[in-house]
């Protein structure tokens, strides 16, 4: 049921990024998360591929996010997956790096373009570990970037730290896609 839960909402991304895409919008990003289990299929590339065949959106806007999970069953075909999507031209980030199950060891496994960083290290922003984390990505050549924003201390700390990309509730509440859709394209005009 996951992984029917996982290409439904790629999707959508997609319907949501050809939708910016008609109305001029071409820098605006999404991440969409998968399952460990859903990515480290074998058809999992062509999946995608069939999904996204049907859209123009510049792959790149397109970030492909591994969540954490207790098993790291066959790591191989996830590198492997992570591979051919890159070649592809889609982004591939580790979802809720630095507590629970991801770890150090994923960055070595996976050739990634990103982390996010979970929001339990967001929230302790001013502790020395979360910018060896942010300098340890830069190091990999990574985008960083940190979940879980809503104070505007944190997004000082975070900028200071030089965080890439920062989100969270001190910007937006979660939103129907038509309302983001239009503040996007609100947004761009202003």
């Amino acid at each position: 049921m996951i992984s029917r839960l996982d290409y439904y909402c790629l999707k959508e991304v997609c319907f949501f990024l050809e939708g910016l895409l008609k109305e001029g919008v071409d820098t605006f990003f999404v991440s969409c998360n998968f399952s460990r289990d859903t990515f480290a299929a074998a058809d999992f590339v062509q999946k995608v591929q069939e999904i996204m065949n049907g859209f123009t959106f510049p792959r790149e806007l397109l970030i492909l996010e591994i969540t954490e999970s207790v098993s790291v069953r066959n790591a191989a075909q996830i590198r492997q997956n992570i591979i051919a999507l890159k070649k592809y031209g889609v982004r591939v980030a580790l979802d809720d790096f630095g507590e629970g199950f991801t770890s150090f060891y994923d960055l070595q496994k996976y050739p990634i373009d990103g982390i996010k960083l979970d929001k339990g290290l967001v929230d302790h922003v001013t502790t020395p570990i979360l910018k060896a984390m942010i300098q340890v990505g830069h190091e990999l050549n990574m985008t960083v970037l940190a979940e879980g924003v809503e104070t505007d201390e944190q997004v000082r700390a975070l900028q200071e730290i030089h965080c890439d990309v920062i989100q969270g509730f001190r910007f937006s509440h979660p939103m129907p896609q038509w309302e983001a859709n239009a503040q996007i394209i609100q947004n761009r005009r202003t």
